[in-house]
C-alpha cells in the first residue's frame, strides 16, 4: 500500500495554494485585533506589550504550524509504536511473544508435557490462526486511518490562517481555540491506538496464562480452552472497534475533556452488544444460515462502532455547529411560544378587538327588554 503523498500528488500542493490565498486574511485579522487591544480600550504599556507578544505567537503559528504538527505526528506515531509497542495490525506478534513467555516461565519442556498439552496447542494454533486474520483487518484500517488523518490535517492547516486569526480577537477566541484543539486531537490519533493497546494487551497476557494447565488434567485443558476463547470473543470485537473508534475519541477527550477510557468501553460494549445479538445464532444456524448471521454480526459491530464515531463528532450536549444550530433553533421557538403565551388575551370575538360591537349589541338587547 502506498503513502497518501503518492496516492494524491497534487492535494498538499493545492492545499498551500490555499493557505498562501488565507494568509493575507489572517494579518488583516490581526492588524484589526492590535488596534481594538491598543486604541479601542486604552490599555496600559504592559497590556500592549502582552498584545503585541500575542501578535508575535500568532504570525509564528500561521507559518510554523504545518511543521510542527508534522513534528507531532512524528513523535506520537515513534511513541505508540516503538516505545509502548502497540501497534493494532501486530496483535498476532504481540500473542506469539506473551505465549512463548509465558511457556519458558511455566518450564514444562517434557515430550510427556508436550503430549498431554497437546489439545492446549491446538487452541493456541487456532487462536494464532485467528489473530493473523485479526491483523490483516486492523493493517487495513490502520491503514485507511493515516490516510484519513493526512487529508484532514493538510486542509486543516490550509484553512488554518483564518481561525489563527480569530485568535487576535476577545469575541471569536473560542472559535479559535476549539479549532486548534481539534486540529491537535487528530494529530495524536495514534495515542488511541496505544490506550486501546493496554487493554489489548492485558486481555493477550489472560488468554496465555499456563494456570489452568498446570493441573496436568483434563479439565485444565478444557478451562484453557474457555480461557482462549473468551479472550478471543472479546478481542474478535475490541480490535476492530477501537482500531476504527480510538483516534476519534482521543481526538474528542483533547478538544472537550471527556474521558477516553469511558468513551472506548462504552462503545466496545454497545458493539459487543449488537454483534452478540445476531452472532448467538450463528452457532445454533448451519451452513448458509450460518454464515448470514456471522455476516449480520459483523454489519452490527460495524454499525455500533459507526454510531459511536458520529457521537463523538458530533459531541454531547451541541459541542458540534450542528448541534449548537439545532440548539439554537429549539431556543428560538421556545421564545416565540414563551412571548405567545403571555400575550394579553382579549374577552371579545376575533371580529370584534375592541369591543365596540359587543357593547352595542348588549345595549340593544337591554334596550328592547325594557320596551
Amino acid at each position: 500500500m502506498g503513502d497518501f503523498n503518492s496516492m494524491f500528488p497534487n492535494f498538499l500542493a493545492q492545499c498551500l495554494s490555499l493557505k498562501t490565498l488565507l494568509t493575507p486574511i489572517a494579518f488583516l485579522l490581526i492588524t484589526g485585533g492590535l488596534i481594538a487591544s491598543t486604541i479601542a480600550h486604552h490599555r496600559s504599556g504592559n497590556a500592549q506589550l502582552q498584545a503585541i507578544g500575542k501578535v508575535i505567537v500568532l504570525i509564528m503559528l500561521i507559518v510554523f504550524l504545518p511543521t510542527w504538527g508534522n513534528q507531532i505526528v512524528s513523535i506520537v506515531d515513534d511513541t505508540v509504536k516503538n516505545v509502548l509497542k502497540v501497534d493494532p495490525a501486530k496483535i498476532h506478534d504481540q500473542y506469539q511473544a506473551a505465549l512463548q513467555i509465558k511457556k519458558s516461565s511455566d518450564g514444562n519442556t517434557s515430550w510427556w508435557d508436550k503430549l498431554v498439552n497437546f489439545p492446549a496447542s491446538m487452541v493456541e494454533s487456532l487462536m494464532s490462526v485467528a489473530f493473523i486474520i485479526l491483523g490483516w483487518l486492523a493493517s487495513t484500517i490502520e491503514w485507511w486511518a493515516y490516510i484519513l488523518q493526512s487529508a484532514i490535517l493538510f486542509i486543516g492547516y490550509a484553512l488554518s490562517p483564518i481561525f489563527i486569526g480569530m485568535l487576535a480577537f476577545p469575541s471569536l477566541q473560542n472559535v479559535g481555540r476549539n479549532y486548534l484543539l481539534n486540529l491537535l486531537g487528530i494529530m495524536i490519533w495514534p495515542l488511541g491506538w496505544g490506550v486501546a493497546g493496554l487493554i489489548t494487551q492485558g486481555m493477550i497476557s489472560f488468554m496465555t496464562d499456563q494456570s489452568f494447565l498446570s493441573s496436568q488434567s483434563v479439565g485444565g485443558d478444557v478451562g484453557y480452552s474457555l480461557q482462549n476463547l473468551m479472550g478471543l470473543a472479546f478481542l474478535g470485537i475490541w480490535i476492530i472497534f477501537s482500531t476504527i473508534a480510538a483516534p476519534v475519541i482521543i481526538q474528542k477527550a483533547i478538544a472537550t475533556g471527556n474521558s477516553a477510557a469511558s468513551s472506548l468501553f462504552s462503545g466496545a460494549f454497545s458493539a459487543g452488544r449488537a454483534a452478540a445479538t445476531t452472532g448467538a445464532s450463528t452457532f445454533a444456524d448451519g451452513g448458509a444460515a450460518g454464515i448470514k448471521s456471522a455476516i449480520a454480526a459483523g454489519a452490527l459491530a460495524t454499525a455500533a462502532a459507526g454510531e459511536s464515531l458520529a457521537t463523538s463528532s458530533m459531541g454531547e450536549g451541541g459541542n458540534s455547529l450542528l448541534g449548537s444550530l439545532a440548539q439554537t433553533n429549539n431556543r428560538a421557538h421556545e421564545r416565540a411560544r414563551d412571548k405567545e403565551e403571555q400575550k394579553p388575551q382579549s374577552a371579545f370575538p376575533p371580529n370584534d378587538p375592541t369591543g365596540d360591537k359587543t357593547v352595542a349589541g348588549l345595549l340593544d338587547k337591554s334596550r328592547n327588554s325594557n320596551g
